[in-house]
């Protein structure tokens, strides 16, 4: 007879993403009496709400990681072998990439196997059944992987055959509707969790346009993503990019995610728009076409033209000023990224 571990000596790795469905799978794991850890990858574009996701955790009673995704997840989202959703959205190379990396956990920390919150049939793309197959098989955890909130509605797993997992307490949902999420977070007391809203952003047209940009010109790096989902961007040209926000708060957004070499320009008295500008070599007549713009979106958009100062962000003693060279509507339109 097989001698299998008892629950409470069974370990597991589970991928948090703060939204109800990973949440419940990792109750319903817990609930087995099984010792859990949860991954939650941080996406280089987001800033993350550490506190938040660390109150969800202890509220489930597990511990957390809380892993950067680095170059190595940007080279994959520039070219996915599995191709793109709508828009720039790589969702079944996305979730391969990040199983991957919570196999390399499972290993090194002696877990038994990883667990998802994936639905059947929730995602058209990433999660029918051929997708979840391929997922499984691509991320090197064939037979290691658990969707407890379909398990038994798939094949069974090494976990399950072993008697490590009671596939009886595995769940039957599948599709779009949440209704059966919703009622079992009632039960279980479960409030805390995000509400699905726009979904990721590599699936908005306008974020897509802006990486793939970045992709274009050689960006790469998580320092140089975060700042795309802030202000207006424009493409001067080759080796040339400026960043403009859209109100004060904006502004400081802007300036604290500057990279060391862009440089930081504003009306002398500081009012208006602030904008960075990402130059290899900045001219003076970038900067001057670059003043233009931060006046095209203020106030005095209709005056004379004003001057501006600019300074580099490695180096805020370093103020100098010029006169800015005024832009028209049809110039903005040409340089527009998104």
């Amino acid at each position: 007879m097989q001698n299998n571990p008892k629950p409470s000596s069974v370990k597991a790795i589970g991928l948090l993403s703060g939204g109800l469905d990973s949440i419940l799978a990792a109750r319903v794991i817990k609930d087995m009496g099984i010792a859990a850890r949860l991954v939650y990858f941080i996406l280089p574009w987001l800033s993350i709400n550490q506190p938040r996701i660390q109150d969800l955790a202890a509220h489930l009673g597990l511990p957390v990681d809380l892993i950067p995704l680095d170059e190595q997840y940007l080279e994959m989202v520039k070219d996915p072998h599995h191709g793109y959703g709508t828009a720039i959205n790589p969702c079944i190379d996305c979730k391969i990439h990040m199983l991957q990396r919570a196999g390399e956990i499972m290993r090194r920390t002696g877990s038994h196997f990883v667990f998802t919150g994936e639905v059947l049939g929730q995602r058209p793309m990433s999660q029918n059944r051929q997708s979840l197959d391929r997922i499984e098989k691509a991320s090197g955890l064939f037979g290691r992987l658990v969707r407890p909130l379909s398990g038994q509605l798939l094949p069974p797993t090494i976990p399950e055959t072993e008697g490590l997992i009671d596939r009886a307490k595995l769940l039957s949902l599948s599709g779009r509707s949440r209704k059966d999420q919703l009622r079992l977070a009632t039960e279980k007391g479960i409030t805390n969790f995000s509400q699905p809203a726009g979904g990721c952003l590599l699936t908005d047209k306008n974020f897509a346009k802006r990486l793939s940009d970045l992709f274009q010109h050689g960006g790469v790096s998580p320092q140089a993503t975060a700042i795309l989902q802030h202000g207006r961007h424009f493409r001067l040209d080759e080796h040339t990019k400026l960043i403009l926000g859209r109100d004060e708060q904006e502004n400081d957004t802007l300036i604290a995610l500057a990279l060391p070499d862009d440089v930081i320009i504003q009306f002398t008295d500081e009012r208006g728009p602030t904008a960075i500008l990402q130059s290899t070599e900045p001219s003076l007549k970038q900067i001057a076409v670059t003043g233009g713009f931060i006046q095209h979106f203020s106030k005095s958009r209709d005056l004379p033209p004003r001057t501006v100062k600019y300074t580099p962000k490695h180096n805020p003693l370093s103020i100098c000023s010029c006169l800015i060279i005024k832009i028209d509507a049809e110039t903005l339109s040409a340089y527009k990224i998104a």
